[in-house]
């Protein structure tokens, strides 16, 4: 029978290595993210630059604002951590906790909105939205999904393990930069990939709406009202500028 605690140790030290911390930093880490029901993580430790707020979705906040490298590794160490709380099953008694994914930028959670990604790619292991622009991450096939204004674009994403969006400008895919285990990653570093089939399904009129999607606004609003919710906390505790506050809460309303 394999000790619980000699697979912790192996982990911490399998992602300490991986991400270039200490175990003690990773434990740290971790006991945050656990705390935070996979979703979020309140930290302060001197490797990540003393306090700081990570949110599941993109959001990442460092006392040392600048240190976007930092920041890329730290929120590539959340989403990894994250993603093992779900393989463990360590975060199934805080699932009420989760915001909706129609809320986030960013979600590696096992709920995937149906935006019609090619199948032959399989099922994408990471999903998000972002103004215009729907992108998912399929790691098993190495690729990165972009769809924007309703055309699909298809990339290699190499050695790249994508975790997340770092950056974005005016909802531009070219713009966008994306998070990885080594770093971040402008969308023109990856190479294109031609001759991948669009399965996008065809429009359907809207007076013919499903009952399944109409029933399912209020869960929509209410993870949207979660997020919400879960900003004006960060901004109580000073984690988010005024400006920053009423940008990311006006973006979540204009998708009620």
């Amino acid at each position: 029978m394999t000790d619980p605690q000699t697979d912790s140790d192996t982990s911490t030290a399998t992602l300490a290595d991986r991400f270039g911390f200490s175990a003690d930093a990773v434990r740290h880490l971790r006991h945050a993210v656990e705390q935070g029901g996979g979703d979020m993580a309140m930290f302060d430790h001197p490797e990540f630059a003393g306090p700081g707020q990570w949110m599941r979705g993109g959001l990442i906040m460092l006392t040392d604002a600048n240190n976007h490298g930092l920041k890329s590794r730290v929120d590539a160490l959340c989403n990894a951590l994250s993603e093992q709380l779900r393989r463990d099953n360590v975060a199934s008694a805080n699932r009420h906790r989760r915001i909706d994914p129609d809320a986030r930028a960013w979600d590696t959670g096992p709920r995937v909105r149906d935006h019609g990604w090619p199948a032959e790619l399989g099922q994408p292991s990471a999903t998000g939205t972002q103004n215009d622009l729907a992108y998912a991450y399929f790691d098993a096939a190495r690729r990165l999904a972009i769809r924007e204004n309703g055309q699909l674009a298809v990339y290699d994403t190499g050695e790249h393990r994508i975790s997340g969006v770092a950056q974005s400008q005016q909802g531009a895919a070219s713009r966008l930069v994306f998070t990885s285990q080594l770093g971040e990653v402008p969308l023109e570093r990856l190479t294109r990939v031609d001759g991948v089939s669009d399965g996008a399904p065809a429009e359907a009129p809207a007076a013919a709406e499903p009952p399944s999607q109409a029933a399912s606004a209020p869960s929509d609003s209410a993870g949207i009202l979660d997020a919400i919710e879960r900003l004006g906390e960060l901004h109580r505790r000073g984690l988010l500028t005024d400006g920053e506050f009423a940008s990311k809460k006006q973006e979540l309303l204009a998708r009620l």
